[in-house]
């Protein structure tokens, strides 16, 4: 599953994911990473003056229409960096499982469920969506659906020609 797929299923709450972060740091990274996306919205303009809804704006063009990856993994690492107290105790869960997050297939839902329950305790429903989708955990996408509502993933081709829900994992912090 590419960045932007993991984006397509958050589509509505982009806005909330976008805003939680310093726009600032966002622009920078942009700049740095993306000179063309960077050129084509923020260029002559100072990061402070922006509006937080222009800035979003841009990057729901980027990520959604452009499809770039790059402004897409600049969120991603952004947001778990803001968002670190939720990464790092959805990634203990994970590795209640096994210790080596990067193989494990597949979450059973009523593992992911304990999960949940106990990450709706201290973080709120919608920022613990956006990190079971950025870092692709890999819960099965009826339990996603039914816990989190919102779009449905996208899916891709099996091996044998079906449609078969597209494979999630769980990212290191960096």
């Amino acid at each position: 599953m590419s960045t932007i797929d993991n984006f397509v299923a958050l589509q509505d709450d982009f806005d909330h994911l976008v805003r939680t972060l310093d726009t600032a740091l966002l622009i920078e990274h942009v700049r740095r990473l993306d000179p063309m996306a960077f050129a084509r919205h923020f260029k002559g303009y100072r990061p402070q003056m922006l509006g937080r809804k222009r800035i979003v704006e841009a990057l729901r063009f980027e990520v959604f229409q452009k499809r770039n990856e790059t402004v897409a993994e600049i969120l991603i690492l952004l947001w778990n960096q803001v968002h670190r107290d939720l990464y790092q105790a959805m990634l203990a869960l994970v590795r209640t499982i096994r210790e080596d997050v990067e193989n494990i297939e597949r979450i059973e839902d009523a593992k992911a469920n304990d999960f949940v329950d106990e990450l709706l305790l201290k973080f709120d429903k919608q920022d613990i969506h956006a990190c079971v989708r950025l870092n692709e955990v890999r819960f099965s996408p009826e339990l996603i659906q039914a816990r989190f509502g919102g779009n449905p993933a996208p899916t891709q081709p099996d091996t044998e020609g079906g449609v078969a829900p597209a494979p999630a994992g769980e990212a290191e912090a960096e």
